[in-house]
């Protein structure tokens, strides 16, 4: 690995925000007003954050998940920003525990992986609204509760949740951060993606998914994160960066997540 090689290609090709997020990831720096601002100034009034961030747009969950992961990296998961977004999680919160995008946002051109009403959508963001609950300090919360009793009833035998793969990580990293009686139930989790070949994986999908585990607290020495973490420090591209899932756009967004893990694991 050459981190010089990483913080040059970020340098070079990011965004005012990704290069912010970076610089406070790895060596601590904190954002700059201007940064911290651009960003805060896209929260509606709900709490919530624009569809594809351009503001006037209505709220969304994901948007708005997507924003507590980039107050997180920017030190900033204490701000009021990030309490108006949890508080908007709340509001939006289905009775029977899970989370769905406002059926008012079909107005948009939406991925697929947003699109109301479509049961692979609901399990991915109501596993990572959870995530974000439980990193908040809700994990006591009825909210909380009711959100991991909604997960739990979508998980087969095989310890997958139903859907994207990045469900599976991410509810399993729901299961950690609820504790003990729940050890079980990631286990599980944990078993299905060990079975999934890291070859079929993009490099942002084993930063995302160490990234949700690590925060949840799973060690070094677990056999997932040893090859994972084996797999990521052999995929560096010449150029410095990591590849997304997503395509060449985000490959910046890719690289600082690669660069997170690393650095969370003690491999920097």
């Amino acid at each position: 690995m050459d981190i010089a090689r990483a913080a040059a290609f970020i340098e070079e090709k990011g965004s005012d925000l990704e290069k912010a997020r970076f610089r406070r990831l790895l060596y601590g720096m904190p954002p700059e007003p201007g940064v911290i601002l651009a960003l805060t100034a896209l929260q509606n009034a709900d709490g919530g954050f624009p569809y594809d961030m351009v503001p006037g747009n209505l709220s969304t969950i994901n948007e708005t998940l997507v924003a507590l992961w980039w107050l997180e990296e920017l030190g900033l998961l204490a701000s009021p920003a990030a309490e108006q977004a949890i508080a908007y999680l709340l509001a939006v919160q289905q009775d029977d525990g899970g989370w769905d995008e406002d059926p008012a946002l079909a107005q948009y051109d939406l991925p697929p992986w947003i699109s109301p009403g479509e049961r692979r959508a609901r399990l991915y963001l109501s596993a990572y609204a959870a995530y974000w609950l439980a990193i908040k300090g809700y994990a006591a919360h009825p909210a909380f509760q009711r959100a991991l009793a909604f997960l739990l009833q979508h998980q087969d035998e095989r310890g997958k949740f139903y859907g994207y793969l990045h469900t599976t990580w991410i509810a399993t990293s729901v299961c950690l951060l609820a504790g003990p009686p729940y050890a079980a139930a990631a286990h599980k989790g944990l078993q299905f993606l060990l079975s999934r070949p890291l070859a079929d994986w993009a490099d942002s999908q084993i930063a995302w998914a160490l990234g949700c585990l690590g925060q949840a607290g799973l060690p070094k020495d677990h056999p997932f994160v040893t090859q994972c973490l084996a797999e990521l420090s052999q995929r560096q591209r010449p150029d410095g960066s990591w590849a997304s899932e997503d395509g060449e756009t985000f490959d910046v967004g890719a690289t600082i997540g690669a660069v997170k893990v690393l650095k969370h694991y003690g491999l920097l």
